[in-house]
């Protein structure tokens, strides 16, 4: 009996690999626990020309992703500030909070891109100041902006 044969993973286990990496196993492993659970299939040609496409597909949509996130990094660098104005009380406190909502509008009216909600890490502001705001594009992109409160003339 073979020693170890070829499988292509269909999912991602943290001990084999990612989903479509082609691994070596024992049979028994293979043909009693990978492939009955759906975890893998056997590798033959088809199937490895098959994963190198999607793996390479995967590649390119990543850098596709890559660089629109430098350009919009780019973009997001040429905002020096936000000004949000708000009606404060005693010793400059102010009235309600500065949600994410309102700053995504900001930075919509600046450079005409909408970012998601979870992109954008905000300190808790309750006093006129000013605030540093860190923007997540990717993992390894972050941009921060400054985000200035100022009081209105009541």
């Amino acid at each position: 009996m073979k020693k170890n044969i070829h499988v292509i993973l269909k999912k991602t286990m943290p001990k084999l690999g990612q989903e479509g990496k082609a691994i070596n196993v024992s049979p028994g492993y293979a043909f009693n626990y990978l492939i009955p659970n759906r975890i893998a299939s056997l590798a033959t040609k088809g199937t490895l020309k098959h994963a190198n496409m999607l793996t390479e597909i995967q590649n390119q949509k990543k850098e596709i992703i890559k660089i629109k996130a430098t350009e919009l990094q780019k973009q997001l660098r040429e905002i020096t500030k936000i000004s949000i104005k708000r009606k404060t009380g005693d010793k400059q406190y102010i009235f309600g909070n500065i949600s994410s909502k309102e700053i995504i509008e900001k930075i919509f009216k600046y450079i005409g891109i909408k970012l998601d909600k979870k992109q954008i890490e905000a300190p808790e502001i309750k006093k006129i100041g000013i605030y540093i705001i860190k923007i997540h594009i990717l993992d390894d992109i972050i941009v921060n902006i400054k985000l200035q409160i100022l009081p209105t003339n009541i």
